[in-house]
């Protein structure tokens, strides 16, 4: 978006400013008399770099009172100690944005590391920040991220930031990164009274200002409930520090909100809440508190938060909150890569099938086939859906049978996310998606005398919505795209596999690849499916964890990695060697990986050729640390760039450190 003068002498939506280095020599600004110290307890950030601009952030509130405004400097340099300032300028905040500023500065030169801090009154002065531009689009480099997830501020400290942090600063100059990619979940907007095992949390969220509070949580239900979230994250010194080292840029998934929500429905109880000022809330502090570029976009969807009138029927009442902000987008970043940033929850259909449907047809899970007919709706089976369900007395109609195919993305992202894919002109296409692709389905059917089927594991991500990605991938095959890798979070676990262009044909070739990402603090995976095998389903035990005298042994792995055969296998005989005879398990094509006992982070290396993928692992950091935590294993993959006509193939994992079941050597 030009910047123009007009641009430049206010405000555009509430706390934004427009500003450009481009003719600003002369003595520098001063803050007017009697201004007001101001605290900087959250920080500084900057997201979504461009190759001429950037957007800065702080938060500023005055140390004494509560004025209605403040005045604050901007201050930019290329050097850290600001021997010489590129802009300095005066801004102002006020509560009416939690006392939130984002400064979008232009006219500045790509591939270039700049340093910012803002100023108040009385000597009183934020961090020094660090922020980097895109390289030009016509520039060839390297590019260096980092991506991460679920940063449950109760369940751990973060020490894989503290790692990250500390890893990056030792690390060569070419190998260090450029931006973080976050994937979702940056606040949680419920706080459980303990973790899923009854024990206490590692800290606790202050009380709300006026959060609802249950026998089993409390959660965020107003705008001061999720800025109060906001401001509490942010006070941790390493997500400070990571926010103060490297540009983010950031998508949300569920906890940004609601739980498992889709559009402006809460789904806490058995049937989903219209909740759309609750939503509206939710879209100003994410606004607020996460720095991004969405209005300033040329020829994009993306768009500002601004509040809407919820007025008139549900359904527009639920579109006025949805429209108050749009997030999806593309950024560039040099020759190599261009970076497609979805949302995954503001338009997506209800879930395919409700809680229990499965267990009454008298099936222990919901099944592969299953679920394709209810998300499949109308369309399934080319048009032909079945009138009835093949399950139990094949009595029970299908009730999806005139519905619309399900959707995460709505028929608008996903015209835009596809055309985009298809006009893109860099080597890689990545795809910052907040779901898994990769399939998590269990291979119930080679169990014997069962007469079990294929099952899937969750249907709240990609996977119970398997029409859509049948599309998404069909059209990448259709169309010859290339180079297109999802980097994803959600689930709490590391894992990295190819993706086909369709779920259910067995011949269907690959045409992406997924590395999802463990959370930086959220309990990992296989502590809750332990605690719910344990307590509630004691017949999948032995495919979740065995007990051993070095203690649980995470099944589950092998599992998703090898089938349940096996799985079942080990766990009663604790022999590896006869368990791998049994595998792999083929109702997870193209698997590669999946550690569902860690916390940590992704590395990326995007090159002309190839892509280097790290999936780091550290330790749990469930007690306060004054050293960052170790690295428990590093798992390192290659893919090389593909051509129209081939398949993506990728190699890996090779371990680094160490590896987790059942990767590590036998010792059976």
């Amino acid at each position: 978006m030009p910047v123009t003068r007009r641009s430049l002498l206010g405000l555009i939506s509430g706390s934004t400013f427009f500003l450009t280095t481009r003719g600003l020599a002369g003595p520098p600004t001063r803050l007017p008399d009697g201004a007001p110290a101001l605290g900087f307890q959250q920080g500084v950030a900057s997201g979504d770099p461009q190759p001429h601009a950037v957007m800065l952030w702080t938060r500023a509130a005055p140390t004494s009172g509560t004025g209605a405004e403040v005045p604050l400097l901007l201050q930019v340099s290329l050097q850290e100690d600001f021997s010489t300032l590129l802009l300095h300028s005066t801004l102002r905040t006020s509560r009416d944005s939690d006392y939130t500023v984002r400064a979008y500065v232009d006219g500045l030169e790509p591939d270039t590391i700049y340093f910012y801090r803002f100023l108040g009154g009385g000597g009183s002065a934020s961090r020094v920040g660090r922020t980097r531009t895109a390289p030009s689009p016509d520039q060839a480099r390297r590019v260096n991220l980092a991506f991460a997830s679920c940063q449950s501020y109760e369940d751990a400290f973060y020490g894989s930031w503290a790692r990250m942090l500390e890893d990056d600063r030792a690390a060569p100059e070419e190998e260090r990164i450029d931006f973080v990619l976050h994937l979702g979940d940056f606040i949680y907007e419920r706080s459980w009274h303990t973790r899923s095992n009854g024990t206490p949390h590692s800290r606790k969220i202050p009380p709300f200002p006026e959060g609802a509070d249950t026998t089993k949580n409390r959660y965020a239900v107003s705008l001061a409930d999720y800025r109060h979230l906001y401001r509490t994250f942010l006070e941790d010194p390493y997500l400070q520090e990571a926010r103060a080292r490297w540009p983010f840029v950031c998508t949300w998934d569920d906890h940004e909100f609601s739980n498992d929500n889709f559009q402006s429905f809460s789904t806490y109880g058995e049937d989903a809440r219209l909740e759309p000022e609750r939503r509206q809330d939710a879209n100003q502090a994410w606004f607020e508190y996460i720095p991004c570029v969405l209005s300033e976009l040329e020829d994009q969807p993306a768009r500002d938060f601004e509040r809407r009138a919820l007025t008139g029927s549900d359904e527009q009442r639920n579109q006025a909150a949805l429209d108050s902000l749009r997030i999806y987008r593309r950024l560039t970043w040099g020759r190599y890569l261009d970076l497609l940033l979805t949302d995954s929850r503001s338009y997506r259909s209800p879930p395919c099938l409700p809680d229990g449907f499965a267990e009454s047809l008298g099936l222990p899970m919901n099944t592969v086939q299953l679920v394709a007919i209810a998300d499949g709706g109308r369309k399934y089976n080319h048009g032909d859906p079945p009138a009835y369900l093949p399950y139990g007395d094949g009595r029970t109609p299908n009730p999806a049978r005139e519905r619309s195919p399900g959707t995460i993305l709505g028929e608008q992202q996903r015209a835009w996310f596809q055309q985009a894919m298809e006009a893109s002109t860099a080597r890689w296409k990545l795809w910052g998606n907040a779901l898994p692709l990769i399939p998590m389905r269990l291979d119930l059917s080679v169990l014997p005398f069962t007469g079990y089927q294929d099952s899937i594991f969750a249907l709240d991500a990609w996977a119970g919505y398997p029409h859509e990605v049948d599309q998404l991938m069909r059209h990448a095959h259709d169309n010859d795209i290339t180079g297109l890798v999802s980097l994803s979070g959600d689930h709490h676990m590391h894992g990295a596999g190819t993706v086909s262009w369709s779920t259910t044909e067995a011949d269907a070739q690959p045409v992406a690849v997924d590395f999802t990402v463990a959370g930086i603090s959220s309990t990992p995976l296989f502590e809750d499916l332990e605690v719910v095998a344990r307590r509630d389903h004691p017949d999948f035990r032995p495919i979740v964890y065995r007990e051993e005298e070095s203690g649980l042994t995470p099944v589950w792995n092998m599992s998703m990695l090898q089938g349940v055969f096996a799985a079942y296998t080990y766990n009663k005989t604790g022999l590896r060697t006869l368990a791998s005879w049994l595998g792999p398990n083929y109702a997870n094509p193209g698997l590669k990986y999946v550690d569902t006992t860690a916390n940590g982070y992704g590395l990326a290396h995007f090159d002309r050729d190839q892509l280097r993928v790290q999936l780091v692992t550290v330790e749990h950091s469930r007690q306060p640390f004054d050293l960052p935590p170790a690295v428990r294993h590093r798992a390192h993959f290659v893919l090389p760039l593909w051509q129209p006509g081939q398949r993506p193939e990728l190699h890996g994992p090779e371990f680094e450190g160490g590896a987790p079941f059942p990767f590590e050597p036998p010792s059976v």
